[in-house]
């Protein structure tokens, strides 16, 4: 990892813990899957397992969707949980 991507991560972290503070409970959630994403990217792909990416591409279709309907939102986070666990499992 670069040190501007260190920089950029920290403080992505801490200010959204900042946030956290006053935003609604779901923007947290929201900002702990942008904070993934961001990290997957400064990645190299060789140095990453595919699946991670391929578990990303579910991700950002859930942050598309978190604002229209809360329910299918949570529901597909559920599901990506379940995909890693069976992951990580069988690995």
């Amino acid at each position: 990892m670069k040190k501007d991507d260190q920089t950029r991560m920290f403080t992505y972290l801490i200010t959204s813990a900042r946030g956290c503070v006053e935003e609604p409970p779901l923007y947290g959630t929201l900002r702990l899957l942008d904070a993934y994403s961001m990290l997957l990217c400064m990645l190299k792909r060789e140095k990453a397992d595919e699946f991670y990416f391929q578990l990303n591409e579910r991700i950002e279709d859930l942050k598309n969707i978190c604002m229209d309907d809360e329910k299918q939102f949570i529901e597909g986070l559920d599901r990506v949980l379940e995909i890693l666990t069976d992951h990580i499992i069988n690995q």
